[in-house]
């Protein structure tokens, strides 16, 4: 890896942990010229706001480094058990990214599950043992070199080595040979399976603005892999003694039975659905339309897929890369996110998390679903693209060829 493509990442998205104490914060790097660190401490009730950060010239000075602010610690603070709130915190310290060339977060000693998509987005965490007589900068350029190796012969050897050595694992089975005498022990367990293969129902409390909609295209799409009509909805339904024009209110528990439409390529269709309408952070989310390459005369042309969620609902980054952000009257805000030869857009979003050319980490939040562009409700339409030079799409200075979403996850 190149030495300016590191400095690029620990300009841009170095966000790294510490745990072990105030006698780390001594080894926080003086950064050159204009450039500005950050030094989080988690115990801050500002963090779990929406939109807490954004005016950083009232962040605090940090008085023992000259180059870095500060987010102290609160006296007295306990987190938070609302998941919502940390969602805001880690979307805080993601905006923050644009903003510094360091963020360093005190990690407390003991685990914490809410911390763990904060401990992941770090490039490294570092304890007092890590830094003895070592510089932070350094060890960064290191974890980020050997997250990156080049593909040399020696290194492609060593990675499929395991390739040749299979074979060899495999020979003697098939190499016959004559088993002893056993004696069986075999038993008839039918009944035992027929009361373990009972498929379960599905159980769902109902949260405000739900509706048996919603509920019911999420399930026929999570089960069946279908794009629900309206037909669809009011027969499964209708199965479940249910209607459109049930009452319902927030607090009800449902018992629904799985749905049981006939999709052949349901199997085949299973995970990557579920991968497309897990980016989006809704329980309840479900695809609304899938990729057709050519206009028939009961489809139109169709470059990606479409997924429904809630207005404001956070779209995930599927993969560690880069983000690019474009904008035009049908797309509405785009924001792309592109590694080695692939990348992921999505559009139509109410509000983007990252610019162009920022380093985006695996599930961190990228942007919130919205209605910009030309849409009937809220949703994010996903193009899954080739980068080549020869594309014939472009965002952010990448060319691109459009794929089928559901042939470019079977690919990776």
């Amino acid at each position: 890896m190149k030495r300016v493509t590191l400095e690029t990442i620990l300009d841009k998205a170095c966000l790294f942990g510490l745990r072990g104490g105030k006698n780390l914060l001594e080894h926080l790097p003086e950064l050159q010229g204009d450039k500005k660190g950050l030094l989080i401490e988690l115990s801050n009730s500002e963090l779990f706001k929406q939109n807490a950060f954004a005016n950083i010239s009232a962040i605090s000075d940090f008085s023992e480094k000259k180059s870095w602010k500060i987010i102290p610690n609160e006296p007295d603070f306990k987190f938070p058990e609302e998941k919502e709130k940390w969602i805001n915190c880690y979307i805080n310290i993601s905006t923050l990214k644009r903003s510094f060339a360091r963020i360093a977060v005190i990690l407390p000693e003991e685990k914490n599950e809410h911390l763990e998509n904060i401990e992941k987005s770090c490039v490294e965490i570092f304890s007092e043992n890590d830094l003895q007589g070592v510089n932070i900068d350094d060890l960064l350029r290191l974890k980020i070199a050997t997250l990156n190796i080049p593909q040399t012969p020696l290194f492609l050897t060593a990675k499929y080595f395991w390739l040749f050595v299979l074979p060899l694992c495999a020979l003697p089975f098939f190499i016959a040979s004559q088993p002893g005498e056993q004696v069986s022990n075999l038993r008839n367990i039918s009944s035992e399976v027929q009361k373990y293969s009972e498929k379960s129902d599905i159980i769902h409390v109902l949260r405000d603005g739900e509706s048996l909609t919603q509920i019911a295209r999420f399930a026929i799409g999570k089960y069946n892999s279908l794009v629900t009509t309206e037909a669809m909805v009011r027969e499964y339904l209708k199965e479940n003694g249910l209607s459109l024009e049930s009452k319902v209110k927030p607090g009800d528990t449902l018992r629904l039975k799985l749905p049981t439409f006939n999709n052949p390529r349901h199997k085949s269709m299973q995970a990557a659905w579920g991968f497309f309408t897990g980016l989006l952070n809704d329980s309840l989310a479900y695809m609304t339309e899938l990729y057709n390459e050519r206009q028939t005369t009961t489809m139109r042309r169709h470059d990606g897929i479409d997924v429904a969620g809630r207005r404001g609902t956070r779209i995930l980054s599927p993969f560690s890369g880069t983000a690019w952000v474009a904008e035009d009257e049908r797309g509405g805000l785009m924001i792309a996110v592109a590694r080695e030869k692939d990348l992921l857009v999505f559009m139509h979003c109410d509000q983007r998390f990252y610019l162009n050319g920022q380093a985006v980490m695996e599930r961190d939040p990228i942007a919130s679903v919205g209605t910009s562009g030309h849409t009937t409700g809220p949703h994010v339409h996903i193009v899954a693209g080739r980068i080549t030079p020869n594309g014939e799409r472009s965002i952010g200075g990448l060319r691109y060829t459009v794929l089928n979403p559901f042939e470019w996850y079977k690919e990776i």
